[in-house]
């Protein structure tokens, strides 16, 4: 990973944090409940959280770097025109903020994790369907019960 990579990565991302900030900070509350105020650089800030460990090279903030020009790029100005009334929205500005949204949902722990446990149980059933289907083509047949159970 290069020396100018991000390592912090935000859940929210900083042009959201900057609508709510009075003075540049978040009134935010720590997990027994009481309340402090953060720096907008540093609120919501999970190291790593969009970092690919199996990559290599920049490949390793892939998600990152492609959240900041597809996604937040774009979509700062549109937030910006929503706050300051300018409703309803172009159309093209209205998916960006869908997209946004959507996106979002994806920058959650709770989304990481359902899709962790997810992809922990049905990746290996997806895995050995696609190995039958390999098989059964390079066979030119059908494999019989028996076969695709040898091959699962």
């Amino acid at each position: 990973m290069g020396a100018n990579t991000s390592k912090e990565h935000h859940l929210v991302p900083k042009y959201w944090l900057r609508a709510f900030a009075e003075d540049g900070h978040v009134l935010g509350r720590w997990r027994g409940g009481a309340e402090h105020r953060t720096p907008v650089r540093r609120a919501a800030v999970v190291r790593h959280f969009n970092t690919d460990l199996l990559a290599e090279g920049e490949q390793r903030v892939a998600l990152e770097t492609y959240l900041d020009r597809h996604v937040d790029g774009p979509c700062a100005p549109v937030l910006r025109a929503t706050r300051e009334g300018q409703w309803p929205l172009p159309e093209a500005q209205h998916a960006l903020a869908l997209d946004a949204l959507a996106w979002q949902v994806v920058r959650t722990q709770a989304f990481r994790s359902f899709d962790e446990q997810v992809g922990r149980h049905l990746f290996p059933a997806l895995w050995a369907m696609g190995a039958v289907k390999y098989c059964e083509e390079r066979l030119e047949r059908p494999l019989s019960q028996a076969e695709r159970m040898e091959v699962f």
